[in-house]
């Protein structure tokens, strides 16, 4: 599979690719969000369920990344698009959820020490006990908290796009993902900040704006899946 390396100044093309899709029919995409909203805090209320919110993400951002093919190739849109994209890849897309299922139990299982650890060193006062306290933090869990959040992120953000249009299976999608952003460092991270941005802005707005920036998150994630794996260009060949 063909992997591009691009400028930096890509990360907002993504965005301003996921924006003109979204102007296509923005109600349906509103709903989907919506949707993806609600299930999410229904997962989180239930006890020992809310990391099954990393399995329905994979899921998810499968399925919005066949509407999103079919409003681009068609210009029409609907909700079942994306419930028809889930079934079709539900096999290999489940099976990446379950990396994403493990890396947040492992961030889960660090993510309290960590926090633990730096509350005690922000709180530590007088001075002269800070580097003592600094000690006690647990650099093991920091890192192995670092390594897996970042990494996951990287190898997360693209597979379920190329599982849904490339068939890719699961390992090499998360690898091709892992890859793609190792390699265009820039412009994700460019993406990343201007995502960023706009949840802080959603805050502003009390919550609204994430009927807009949850289902732009999702189409400009196949903008840039598009673009970093030249699927244009392998569908001209």
């Amino acid at each position: 599979m063909f992997m591009r390396t691009v400028p930096a100044r890509q990360g907002a093309q993504w965005i301003a690719d996921g924006w003109a899709l979204f102007r296509l029919h923005p109600w349906i995409w509103i709903a989907l969000g919506v949707i993806n909203l609600v299930v999410s805090l229904i997962l989180e209320s239930i006890p020992y369920a809310s990391a099954l919110n990393s399995v329905f993400a994979v899921l998810w951002t499968g399925g919005m990344c066949v509407a999103a093919e079919r409003c681009r190739t068609t210009g029409v849109v609907r909700i079942a698009d994306v419930t028809d994209g889930m079934r079709a890849k539900l096999q290999p897309l489940f099976a990446a959820g379950v990396f994403a299922f493990l890396i947040t139990i492992i961030c889960d299982l660090t993510g309290g020490s960590v926090s633990d650890g730096f509350s005690l060193l922000l709180k530590t006062v007088p001075s002269h006990q800070f580097s003592g306290v600094w000690q006690d933090v647990p650099w093991l869990y920091v890192l192995v908290y670092v390594v897996a959040a970042v990494g996951g992120a990287m190898a997360l953000w693209l597979a379920p796009p190329l599982i849904v249009l490339t068939d890719a299976a699961p390992v090499d999608a998360l690898k091709q993902s892992f890859a793609a952003a190792c390699r265009n460092v820039w412009p994700t991270l460019i993406y990343g900040l201007i995502v960023a941005g706009l949840a802080i802005a959603s805050i502003v707005t009390l919550g609204l704006g994430l009927l807009v920036i949850v289902p732009l998150l999702y189409l400009s994630t196949f903008a840039a899946c598009r673009e970093l794996f030249s699927l244009d260009s392998s569908e001209s060949s």
